[in-house]
């Protein structure tokens, strides 16, 4: 059931699913992945008000390269994007804080003096915390938010604007298995008119100790966004996870081109999730899998981009080919 909120009228409407619906779904992603072997949590949990601060310090780490590249990369060609496609709307799957976004809004603003911007996250306090801050610094802007899970509710996205740029960066598509990430690009698509444009953020294949480092920040904060994942569970589901028995650990698996991120207990334990009536027994050194982090090479990305129903017509690069934003053109639908 979908539940439209007015918060300010005509510049900022916030559209909620139901509150019930993501209880349902957790309960439903906590009994799947904590009773399975090996045992897993799906990352978009991670991005409560906390973690989604969390994060945005993870950004700020000499280590956590990806920020940078992309950010670099759009402060090089975002008038060239905006020039290129001429958008109506900005829609953005995983918005979060909107800062990397918030350069197409500052370059369209060189070229109209109103926009739509369409934002969707998992995270209600962010939405609206993030759309306020642009309203104040954009006036000509509107901004219709989303609050709930774009994977599985995509459906009830409703996008009434022509000529529109969808946008998913920070290459959160490196989370989906490729099967998933094949199913989000041909969600896109069908969201979208077919004069409407793609921009995605991908990270590249790279040495493995740049990625290693990545997820093991010195200063801890990438340990605190994992780990604060089980405090997440503790709050929805009145849960008794201790975060000083876990351990953040992460790795590059070779083999599947991906970092996983775990969850390590540091011994045998029992944790209770009493919402839900469930104790899980944990073994010393058992994990729970919180996140892949995939990596592409441009000829992978560029494939599964034109097998999902896109035309890619831009690629953008640094100069040490760190990471990748590919603007693509819809095809037609058939």
């Amino acid at each position: 059931m979908q539940e439209a909120v007015k918060i300010d009228s005509g510049r900022f409407q916030l559209n909620r699913l139901s509150p019930e619906q993501h209880v349902d779904s957790l309960e439903e992603d906590v009994y799947t992945g904590l009773l399975s072997r090996p045992r897993s949590l799906p990352p978009k949990y991670f991005y409560d008000e906390r973690g989604s601060k969390l994060f945005d310090q993870i950004c700020q780490t000499d280590e956590y390269y990806l920020t940078r590249a992309e950010s670099a990369l759009l402060k090089k060609h975002a008038d060239e994007i905006v020039s290129t496609v001429r958008p109506t709307a900005i829609v953005e799957y995983g918005s979060g804080t909107s800062e990397k976004t918030e350069l197409l809004i500052q370059a369209a603003n060189q070229h109209y003096d109103w926009l739509h911007y369409l934002p969707l996250d998992v995270c209600e306090e962010i939405l609206i915390e993030s759309s306020r801050r642009l309203l104040d610094r954009y006036p000509w802007l509107s901004i219709d938010a989303w609050h709930g899970d774009f994977l599985q509710d995509m459906q009830l996205f409703n996008n009434s604007h022509t000529r529109s740029l969808y946008t998913f960066l920070g290459s959160s598509l490196g989370n989906f298995s490729y099967d998933e990430a094949s199913q989000f690009l041909r969600d896109v698509r069908n969201t979208a008119n077919d004069d409407d444009w793609f921009l995605l953020g991908i990270d590249l294949v790279k040495d493995h100790s740049i990625l290693n480092a990545a997820y093991n920040d010195i200063e801890g904060y990438t340990a605190a966004f994992n780990l604060n994942l089980l405090d997440v569970l503790n709050q929805a589901l009145d849960g008794d996870f201790n975060t000083e028995k876990f351990e953040h650990h992460a790795f590059f698996d070779i083999d599947n081109s991906r970092v996983e991120m775990r969850l390590r207990s540091c011994c045998r334990q029992t944790v209770t999730l009493r919402d839900i009536d469930l104790k899980i027994e944990f073994e010393d050194g058992e994990h729970i899998t919180t996140e892949y982090s995939r990596k592409y090479t441009a000829d992978s990305i560029r494939q599964l981009l034109t097998s999902t129903g896109f035309s890619p017509e831009h690629v953008y690069t640094g100069d040490n080919n760190e990471f990748m934003l590919i603007l693509s053109r819809c095809l037609k639908k058939r």
